[in-house]
């Protein structure tokens, strides 16, 4: 009887354990947040956009592009009124129309927190009738990850299995699992869509830039050895695919044996550090780097820098420091970890030129000076200088993109996801057979030329391979807080 006893107590004390190990209960679920997506008029269809509850600015600049959208698709109407409420806890949502066409589309972010992971809201958006249209999300590479996973994994859906559409993961492979990785969007296969370019993009388009645009001073010599410093940060997934699609374009690039020459190429094991003053491992790489360097007297050394603007600040900034002669061999090269904000509207703080003095390339996946004449914009959603358009007019082309695919001219409203599919895919002049963004088709290179009067200068892509400066630009860049004044 005794031994029975006990038998029960250590039943009694795992059981919950288990439970919550297998996720079968969750003892808050009753009275914390849930999954719980609003009901869909009758007529109308939903679009989910799933996005940490955190950031609320990303929504804001989504709502800009959408609401921008509606100028360029004629008889598309744009309601804002619930886009921004009052509880924290509500779902804001848009409302698209297009005159000519039944039935609306509600666009609804759908937050991500602690207690409602991304699978919930797929569990719970598969379980409603009818299902989402489509979903938007994957504002990073992990984020895009988790949910063309949840998708995928989720085979039930009340109508189709609704497409995918990705916002701004770049990463070209999921290297989390598979030695190799796997391609980002074969995760949900034959229904992901990638409205970014991938970080392959990104670095064939700078590379291309740097050798075969108008500024020389970024080059060596044709007749000289390119020397290459390549530097990663381990707990980024997007640095190191970065990274490795830096290092294939450079060697298509300069396929001939003793044309490139790689000094180092290291890998940093965390991305943590101060404002300017790097973490153990930057510093004995800037030391490295620096010893390196002194085996190029002359010419330029390209560094490649696939990270955001904090480590990439730190790095390039104890490099500088070790030897301010290396200022004037380096070119840094990297993706769109570097905001325009970083280098122009917070240069002084951010990417204070005049302690980075350094010529800088790297990515946008659309016109970041867009800026507006007085009177020209929508009330409230104008561009204003110094303030970066990129994100902005990237949302706004996910918006006309799918607007016309929901509601096209002379055919009915798309009411299936499969039917959404079909149509994305008859965009051949934007998404390749993949899924992925076409390339060649809209990317933007900035470029912080340093000295005595700093300038950053914008070029677009064009379809035949040329370089074309964004008007207005080159803009000066301030040196110090002085010159604000």
């Amino acid at each position: 009887m005794r031994e029975l006893r006990w038998l029960l107590l250590v039943f009694a004390l795992c059981l919950p354990i288990v439970l919550l190990v297998t996720q079968v209960w969750k003892p808050w679920a009753s009275g914390g947040p849930q999954a719980t997506p609003l009901a869909v008029p009758t007529g109308d269809q939903e679009v989910a956009w799933i996005h940490t509850t955190t950031n609320a600015a990303t929504w804001e600049r989504f709502v800009t592009g959408v609401v921008r959208s509606a100028a360029d698709v004629p008889g598309l109407s744009v309601d804002d009124s619930r886009a921004f409420l009052e509880s924290t806890t509500a779902v804001p949502e848009l409302v698209l129309s297009r005159s000519g066409h039944p039935g609306k589309l509600h666009v609804r972010w759908y937050k991500l927190q602690s207690e409602v992971s991304t699978a919930d809201w797929v569990k719970a958006l598969a379980a409603r009738t009818p299902a989402p249209l489509a979903v938007i999300g994957g504002g990073s590479t992990d984020r895009a990850i988790q949910l063309a996973e949840a998708m995928n994994e989720q085979a039930e859906w009340k109508g189709d299995r609704p497409p995918l559409l990705i916002t701004t993961a770049t990463a070209d492979l999921d290297k989390s699992d598979v030695p190799g990785g796997v391609p980002l969007v074969d995760l949900y296969d034959d229904r992901t869509f990638r409205f970014c370019f991938t970080n392959r993009q990104m670095a064939e388009a700078v590379v291309r830039f740097v050798f075969d645009g108008p500024d020389d001073r970024l080059r060596p010599p044709a007749d000289a050895r390119v020397a290459v410093v390549k530097v990663a940060w381990d707990d980024d997934q997007f640095s190191m695919d970065l990274r490795d699609q830096f290092t294939a374009a450079l060697a298509r690039r300069f396929p001939a044996p003793g044309k490139l020459a790689v000094l180092d190429n290291s890998t940093i094991p965390f991305s943590v550090g101060g404002y300017m003053t790097p973490n153990p491992r930057e510093r004995d790489v800037a030391e490295f780097v620096t010893d390196r360097l002194r085996t190029v007297p002359d010419g330029r050394v390209l560094l490649v820098l696939p990270s955001t603007t904090q480590p990439a600040r730190r790095l390039l900034h104890a490099v500088v420091q070790a030897d301010p002669r290396n200022a004037g061999k380096l070119v840094v090269v990297t993706g769109d970890g570097l905001p325009l904000n970083a280098v122009l509207r917070d240069g002084e703080f951010a990417w204070p030129v005049s302690a980075l003095p350094v010529p800088l390339v790297f990515f946008a996946h659309n016109n970041p000076v867009a800026w507006d004449q007085p009177g020209t914009a929508p009330p409230n959603y104008a561009f204003r200088s110094p303030n970066g358009t990129e994100e902005e007019m990237h949302f706004g082309e996910l918006a006309k993109v799918l607007a016309t695919a929901c509601f096209p001219a002379n055919k009915p409203p798309a009411t299936r996801g499969d039917e959404l599919i079909a149509r994305l895919k008859e965009r051949t002049d934007f998404f390749d057979p993949n899924g992925e963004r076409n390339a060649n088709a809209g990317e933007h290179v900035i470029v912080v030329s340093p000295g005595a009067k700093p300038t950053l200068s914008v070029w677009r892509q064009g379809a035949q391979g040329s370089w074309e400066r964004v008007p207005g630009t080159p803009i000066p860049l301030a040196v110090g807080r002085e010159d604000r004044q």
